[in-house]
């Protein structure tokens, strides 16, 4: 089951968001999926994909990653609530995206970071890692959210 993630969860639940844009635009603005994953990886492949983009910074991987019609209908939400509506293109959901894993991943120790559960339930799927906390040593959980958005 290939997944694009939604969010990752630790002390911080942090997801992307926003709106706006035609598929064509989209396409045009991000990255394909990262190369070695395809609609048949399971969302453990998926979720080492990630945490080794995030150990090596590698932006574009990150952004390829990216559920953005998921995070535009999460941002959709937020700003509702406040009477407002979002105008974020698919280029900006996934650069906030990829802004929030990163500031969520600062709390991990680069290269620490392990696949141990992975819970599938329909189309969407939940990954949990253990890492380390790079100030204190000690472990730490990481949830990664994901779902299955464009056959990926």
């Amino acid at each position: 089951m290939g997944v694009l993630l939604c969010a990752i969860c630790s002390v911080l639940w942090v997801t992307g968001c926003g709106n706006g844009g035609s598929q064509e635009e989209t396409e045009a603005a991000l990255p394909s999926y990262p190369p070695g994953l395809s609609g048949e990886s399971s969302p453990r492949q998926v979720a080492e994909v990630l945490i080794k983009a995030l150990d090596d910074r590698d932006g574009q991987a990150l952004l390829g990653l990216v559920a953005v019609e998921h995070g535009a209908s999460g941002l959709d939400a937020i700003y509702a609530q406040y009477g407002r509506k979002s105008n974020k293109s698919p280029a900006q959901v996934a650069g906030l995206t990829v802004s929030g894993w990163r500031g969520t991943y600062a709390w991990f120790q680069a290269g620490a970071t392990r696949v141990t559960v992975e819970r599938i339930t329909g189309e969407t799927a939940r990954v949990e890692a253990q890492g380390v906390n790079p100030n204190t040593g000690r472990p730490r959980l990481l949830q990664i959210e994901m779902v299955r958005e464009d056959g990926l």
